[in-house]
């Protein structure tokens, strides 16, 4: 009897045609006659991605039922897993197991079995869960069953088992989520998941050194940190008053815009990206208020780096010019992880937080290339 594996929702076959139809609705702007063309000559995989739903538990211990998207080519055997963490669903409405084809699982399209959690707030639980924005341990925890319960849709539906060893991957929020499911395997140390190696870029490792710079200088590309505090507020019972956190149209209007029903651009014109616009002025001060300290504390709490040394091989890549995630704490990371003798390393490039993650994706690709040729050399 499964534990974690619940059922099938939805599922649908897929090409890297489709990929291109996708991304031309999101970007239409965009110009992609050049390469479109060649990947789709190049990539002849057709890919089938499942919605399932599975059971995990809330920040609070209490049961739930999740759901994510496993991708498999059909057409040919799978070179490896893949488990890649989705980047902040800001809005409710576009996890994977709504969508099914996201852009993050175009790296299936490389031969690989991809399985992308929804996290709670998304996909079967967006209108029944508050979203625990940035929460490492809870986080860390619904990953984890997700691939569990990938382990038992496996045998049970498709009649053979998942590989063990797996590469883990994430790319902004994403990049926090992939360092706390390598950190949670870690402090399970199941006999059955191996992780051969970590890519993860432009994530939230600290929650504290991010706002320590967040203070520093005033700006935040991406207006995130209101909707941590509403879900640190309620998930951590703080009762915080919030006249004390925020001023002007955010504080007037935090409940309708931050009901998670409007989509990031949206957001950024409303919130604006001067945070000396929108946060109380106390939380430009060392002392901070009690309700900020409340915040704090909690931050320090989530911290991914404090208190744990990874034993996985992990790059970490991060834009030196990023404003939506400041660069000190993906050196910081390192810095800490490095003196206490992980086996890390750190690569820094240009472009800011959206452009950089294009050099990501390809870091990532070439990643899995590499590996699927090092495996037919050794078999």
């Amino acid at each position: 009897m499964p534990q974690y594996f619940n059922e099938i929702i939805k599922e649908g076959d897929f090409t890297i045609k489709d990929v291109f139809t996708e991304v031309k609705k999101d970007f239409p702007a965009l110009d992609l006659s050049r390469i479109e063309p060649v990947l789709t000559a190049l990539f002849k995989m057709k890919v089938r991605i499942t919605a399932i739903s599975y059971h995990t538990v809330d920040p609070g211990g209490k049961p739930v039922v999740s759901s994510g998207i496993i991708m498999r080519p059909t057409n040919r055997k799978p070179k490896g897993v893949l488990h890649f963490l989705p980047s902040a669903n800001i809005d409710k409405f576009g996890s994977g197991s709504d969508a099914l084809l996201i852009f993050e699982g175009v790296l299936a399209f490389l031969g690989y079995v991809v399985i992308i959690p929804d996290l709670l707030g998304n996909g079967v639980t967006k209108d029944t869960v508050e979203y625990p924005f940035l929460m490492a341990d809870n986080t860390g925890r619904v990953a984890y069953d997700m691939h569990r319960a990938a382990m038992e849709y496996y045998p049970a539906v498709l009649g053979y088992p998942l590989q063990r060893h797996i590469s883990v991957g994430g790319y902004s929020m994403g990049g926090s989520g992939a360092l706390a499911l390598v950190r949670h395997i870690e402090k399970e140390n199941p006999p059955d998941i191996f992780v051969d190696r970590a890519i993860i870029g432009g994530g939230i490792y600290d929650l504290n050194i991010a706002f320590e710079e967040f203070v520093k200088t005033g700006f935040a590309q991406y207006p995130a940190a209101p909707g941590i505090f509403k879900a640190y507020d309620k998930w951590y019972h703080l009762n915080i008053d919030f006249s004390r956190v925020f001023i002007g149209p955010l504080l007037e209007n935090m409940d309708s815009w931050l009901d998670r029903t409007h989509f990031r651009d949206q957001l950024t014109e409303w919130i604006g990206q001067d945070l000396r616009t929108y946060m109380h002025p106390d939380f430009f001060t060392t002392e901070r208020n009690s309700e900020i300290k409340k915040l704090w504390d909690k931050f320090s709490e989530n911290s991914l780096v404090r208190g744990w040394t990874p034993k996985t091989r992990i790059l970490f890549s991060h834009a030196s010019d990023d404003q939506s995630v400041p660069t000190r704490v993906a050196t910081f990371t390192y810095e800490q992880f490095r003196k206490r003798g992980a086996n890390i390393r750190i690569r820094l490039g240009k472009g800011g937080h959206y452009e950089f993650g294009k050099w990501y994706f390809l870091r990532m690709g070439v990643h899995l290339i590499m590996k699927r040729m090092a495996f037919w050399t050794r078999h």
